[in-house]
C-alpha cells in the first residue's frame, strides 16, 4: 500500500515539472534589442545587459 502511494506522489510531481521555454521569435528578438538600446534599462539591469546585451571582446 505505502509503495502505491509513493508511486502515485512520485507521478503526480513529475507532472508538475516546468517545461523548457520556447526559442525566442522576432518581436522577443526586437523587445531585446530594444531593452539593450534604452541606458536606463541597462542601469536596472546591469547583470542581464552584461550577459544578453554585451559584445564579445576582440582580440
Amino acid at each position: 500500500m505505502r509503495l502505491a502511494i509513493v508511486i502515485l506522489l512520485a507521478a503526480f510531481l513529475a507532472g508538475c515539472s516546468h517545461s523548457a521555454r520556447p526559442p525566442p521569435d522576432e518581436a522577443s528578438a526586437a523587445v531585446v534589442k530594444r531593452d539593450c538600446a534604452d541606458p536606463h534599462w541597462k542601469k536596472a539591469n546591469l547583470g542581464l545587459w552584461y550577459s544578453i546585451c554585451r559584445t564579445p571582446l576582440q582580440w
